[in-house]
């Protein structure tokens, strides 16, 4: 899919929730993206509920809770994959083979968590 179209209305959001999410502050990125989500139209909206869902997956796991790990994700790929190959500036191919390689590891607090690769401008 083409780049999204209305990613100016807060880049300052997206941009520190993917600086949070990379940091491991899943919970504040989820809330930063949350802000966007609120005010955005389709696809946008989607990109954003995808990887707001990715972030709360990563929640679960930090809490101990890989069950809330794996339904997460199970919510957040499919609006992920309807967005490849990347979107908003994320390489979502590299993000979304990163998360299913975490979640098929049932991680334990000890495994890096997936970051976001952005593309270069």
């Amino acid at each position: 899919m083409a780049a999204p179209s209305a990613f100016s209305l807060q880049p300052s959001a997206f941009d520190e929730g993917v600086r949070l999410f990379n940091a491991g502050h899943f919970w504040h990125a989820h809330e930063q993206w949350e802000e966007c989500w609120l005010v955005a139209a389709e696809p946008d909206a989607s990109f954003y509920k995808g990887i707001i869902q990715a972030a709360a997956a990563l929640v679960h796991w930090q809490r101990g809770n890989n069950v809330g790990l794996h339904r997460n994700w199970a919510k957040s790929r499919p609006k992920l994959v309807a967005l490849l190959p990347h979107y908003g500036g994320v390489d979502l191919g590299a993000l979304i083979a990163a998360m299913d390689t975490f979640v098929a590891a049932d991680p334990s607090p000890q495994h890096a968590p997936p970051r976001i690769a952005l593309l270069p401008l």
